[in-house]
């Protein structure tokens, strides 16, 4: 039996041409594979829309040609449209939140029910009614006693459960927005650069070689990709003023700057932040990408 082990970047890595029971589920589950069921394969977590994770490949062909099967490895790293894998990423997103929504209505409903259940027993006994000890109704009083708890107990820990969910389908569907957002762009530039030059540093000094220097060209291919993409994103945004472009250039010391939604006075002006007053001994420093506002010291309010 041939099984194929693929990677591209819209699909992730996949294994192809498993069949139930015929051994391989238990070599790939124990390297960190998960089954997807609305897919019916195999596949590596979060590699969609990333590098190939080499060695993991690597060790699981060797593993799965071990255990007596033909292995063919495929691996295309061509970095494709940002626009369109950010796409993808909110589609996934939304999936996500709709999965979690529809989890946390069936906990909500279990939570009713259960809250329900107890609450008809309880409406059966006469209110502030005490179990009477040595009486005949001790017995299915003490049962519904450990009913009604037991019920009430499953009925928080339902909507906890329900809670949770809806909180986490929330911040999935708000995830593709908070991505654009002019200072998460902003930071996510700064950060994309910081990474970018620090694997050329690595290429250019390391002798990486084998799996260690591709995952890294691998790598920086692709945050190169994203940093040309977000910066486009970034430019789009000062255009239609959703972002603000505020340096040393266009603010002085003693200005007003607002930052967090918070008004400061500017202390000092350096290339890549600004310091601002607290009232106390020190100041606080933020990125220009950070201020929302500005006003000049002579300017009224």
């Amino acid at each position: 039996m041939t099984l194929t082990i693929e990677h591209t970047e819209a699909e992730g890595t996949l294994l192809l041409g498993t069949s139930r029971g015929d051994g391989s589920a238990e070599v790939v589950k124990a390297l960190g594979w998960r089954w997807g069921r609305s897919i019916g394969l195999w596949f590596v977590p979060r590699s969609r829309d990333a590098a190939p994770k080499r060695p993991l490949i690597e060790q699981t062909a060797r593993l799965l040609r071990e255990a007596g099967f033909e292995v063919e490895v495929s691996i295309d790293t061509t970095t494709g449209d940002r626009e369109e894998a950010e796409a993808r990423r909110a589609e996934r997103a939304q999936a996500r939140s709709g999965r979690l929504a529809d989890r946390a209505e069936r906990e909500q409903t279990k939570a009713d029910q259960r809250y329900a259940a107890s609450r008809k027993i309880a409406d059966g006994i006469p209110f502030g009614q005490p179990i009477l000890l040595g009486h005949h109704s001790q017995a299915r009083a003490e049962r519904d006693a450990r009913k009604i708890r037991s019920h009430m107990e499953a009925s928080i820990e339902h909507q906890e459960r329900a809670n949770a969910g809806a909180a986490a389908a929330a911040t999935a569907a708000a995830g593709p927005q908070h991505r654009h957002n002019p200072v998460t762009v902003a930071n996510r530039i700064e950060r994309l650069g910081a990474e970018i030059r620090r694997m050329e540093r690595a290429l250019e000094q390391s002798a990486a070689a084998g799996h260690r220097r591709q995952d890294l060209e691998d790598q920086l291919a692709i945050h190169c990709a994203d940093l040309e993409h977000w910066e486009k994103v970034r430019a789009e945004q000062l255009e239609t003023g959703q972002a603000t472009n505020y340096s040393r250039e266009n603010v002085s010391v003693g200005d007003l700057v607002k930052i967090g939604g918070s008004w400061h006075t500017v202390a000092r002006c350096n290339a890549k932040t600004v310091a601002v007053e607290t009232g106390y001994s020190w100041t606080n420093k933020a990125p220009w990408h950070k201020v929302q506002d500005h006003r000049r010291q002579t300017q009224e309010d």
